[in-house]
């Protein structure tokens, strides 16, 4: 039989009929394409475990499923060398259609706003209280230092405790209120740069400061200059305990007030004033 030969029919008893080592090659690369698989490298045997494992490998290079992990270098290049996110354009063109904010950030303006009104503001009210505003209004002579307004329901008599008030350069008349009915109860007037002490009649009070230059009576009081405040902490008056206040203001100072808003109210007339 000639070497590149084969015959199918069926084989006689008695005798062998053997397949070329071509033919063999031939059917081998057959079988392959009948299969689906690539031509390549051929492999005498066929074995179904081989042949998959190595599909499923050659599978795993092509592509990298959804959902899965790859390997990522420094400059964001994947697995097989291409970039893992797509290139940004940073050229000309893309920055002409961006708006680019150039300056401080917008609430740092209101940052230092609020941090110059913290030093501008009690500044202003120094000024103030000290005669630096106009005021052409004609000025009425301010009371004694010592003389005091006190509401006509209080007994001169019952004035067992004492006061005392020392002013810095402006003129000041500080008042003494029932926290619970914020009726006024006393009032002591006292020039710039003095120092006095007032009996008072025991109790628990409320003490409001208004502060000025030139003195427009018991409804204007100071007029423009005026300024008014009300002491944070109530003050407690007893026979064996006195209180005070002192109105130079310094950072170190222990008695805190509060500005109050408007204008305070008047001193009614019906209300007794004395020494």
């Amino acid at each position: 039989m000639p070497a590149r030969s084969a015959t199918w029919a069926a084989p006689v008893k008695g005798e062998t009929y053997v397949m070329g080592i071509d033919d063999r090659d031939y059917m081998k690369e057959r079988y392959r394409q009948r299969q689906g698989l690539a031509p390549g490298r051929r492999f005498w045997g066929f074995g179904k475990a081989a042949r998959e494992a190595r599909a499923e490998r050659a599978r795993k290079e092509q592509a990298v499923p959804l959902g899965s992990a790859s390997w990522i270098d420094a400059k964001g290049r994947g697995a097989n060398g291409g970039l893992w996110f797509d290139a940004k354009n940073r050229g000309f063109d893309y920055q002409k259609g961006r708006k680019v904010r150039f300056g401080p950030h917008p609430m740092q303006k209101w940052i230092i706003l609020l941090f110059a009104a913290s030093f501008l503001y009690p500044m202003y009210r120094e000024a103030r209280r000290s005669g630096w505003l106009p005021d052409r209004e004609a000025a009425l002579p301010f009371p004694p230092s010592g003389s005091v307004t006190v509401n006509a329901a209080i007994d001169p008599h019952d004035a067992t405790s004492r006061m005392r008030v020392v002013t810095a350069s402006p003129n000041a008349v500080v008042q003494l209120f029932d926290p619970g009915s914020d009726h006024h109860v006393i009032s002591v007037y006292v020039h710039g740069d003095d120092d006095v002490t007032v009996p008072v009649p025991p109790g628990t009070y409320r003490m409001r400061v208004i502060e000025g230059d030139k003195w427009h009576g018991p409804v204007k009081f100071f007029g423009r200059s005026t300024t008014y405040e009300s002491v944070v902490k109530l003050m407690t008056f007893t026979r064996r305990h006195f209180g005070g206040i002192d109105l130079h203001r310094r950072p170190d100072g222990t008695l805190k007030t509060r500005v109050k808003i408007g204008d305070p109210p008047p001193l009614l007339a019906a209300e007794g004033k004395g020494r």
